[in-house]
């Protein structure tokens, strides 16, 4: 079978933290661009691995990513060259390349996938990747037009590995019903005619009844209004980022807990520095006690050795999205 998929990618500068740079125009219009930056992260290091999510509570209907993680190359973005590109750290660049669909991820299998569907992708993405890497700071993304994948059968599967599902914060992890179907207007039954009385016969208006009418209908408005409030879409909070940065120390996702961190700490500090300054020796670690307020997090981290470290995050807002921006760390 095919379906229909949209391209996107998202990478980073020498000089500019990750950020997507082509998206899907109803991701583009709805300023979403944040929910790819958040949901791409590099779960295997095995290469020709594509990694399939659901993507929970961008918009109503299921989504899902495909995407590989590749450690970019000049020739490969037609830059010239053959050598990998690095950060002005000296850190390998990697872009996350991949389909957005607007499918379940356990029907993504069933697509047919294949490493042609994903070339081109890269052929979409990258002249804005090339823009990104002149610029040398964040661009404005570039909406990308759907293309039909999959249903080839010429072509060996791709490695499809369908990880846990990335949900915005501030939504129900369990996916909103589908409204009912309505059907067409010839299949539906002919509206009966009304039946009225005289006027003469009709009882006069009851103003209490009439005044219970008006009650309920403000009660249902506003019951809507909260539910509206409640369902739809935000955008993360400090809350949400420290969440997720103590959630990928506990399953071990070190590059997703550093990709919290705002370009300007990525540019001082290198990841394997995070990584030994927080956990030693360990791949993990698990946060206790934190406490967080508008611009700071505090807790503890304990390493699978039994040691303990008393950390502190600052945290900033850098384009609408809440960053860490410095990590102390003391015994």
């Amino acid at each position: 079978m095919t379906a229909r998929a949209w391209p996107y990618a998202v990478s980073r500068g020498a000089a500019s933290g990750y950020q997507a740079i082509v998206l899907p125009g109803f991701l583009a219009d709805a300023e979403q661009a944040y929910v790819l930056e958040y949901a791409s992260r590099q779960e295997t290091s095995e290469p020709g691995v594509v990694t399939v999510r659901d993507v929970v509570g961008a918009i109503e209907e299921p989504m899902s990513l495909a995407y590989r993680v590749v450690e970019v190359r000049a020739d490969r973005y037609g830059l010239g060259g053959t050598d990998p590109l690095e950060d002005h750290a000296g850190r390998a660049i990697r872009a996350f390349e991949g389909l957005v669909l607007r499918l379940p991820a356990e029907r993504v299998p069933s697509i047919g996938l294949t490493a042609a569907d994903l070339e081109a992708v890269t052929a979409v993405t990258a002249p804005a990747f090339r823009k990104l890497w002149e610029a040398g700071s964040r661009i404005e993304p570039e909406a990308s037009a759907a293309l039909s994948v999959g249903g080839s059968t010429g072509e060996n599967p791709l490695s499809l590995r369908i990880s846990e599902p990335y949900v915005v914060p501030g939504t129900s992890a369990k996916r909103r019903p589908a409204p009912p179907r309505r059907r067409p207007a010839a299949e539906r039954a002919p509206a009966r005619p009304e039946r009225t009385r005289p006027a003469a016969e009709r009882p006069p208006a009851r103003p209490g009844r009439t005044r219970l009418t008006v009650a309920g209908a403000s009660v249902c408005v506003l019951a809507g209004l909260l539910a509206w409030f409640l369902l739809k879409p935000t955008q993360p909070t400090e809350k949400a980022t420290v969440h997720s940065f103590c959630s990928d120390l506990s399953s071990g996702d070190i590059s997703g807990a550093y990709q919290l961190f705002s370009p300007a700490y990525q540019d001082t500090t290198s990841q394997q520095t995070f990584e030994n300054r927080l956990l030693g020796s360990a791949n993990r670690g698990n946060c206790t006690s934190p406490r967080i307020t508008a611009d700071q997090a505090t807790m503890s981290v304990q390493r699978p050795d039994g040691t303990t470290r008393n950390v502190t995050l600052d945290l900033g807002q850098e384009a609408g999205q809440w960053q860490i921006t410095s990590m102390n760390v003391s015994p």
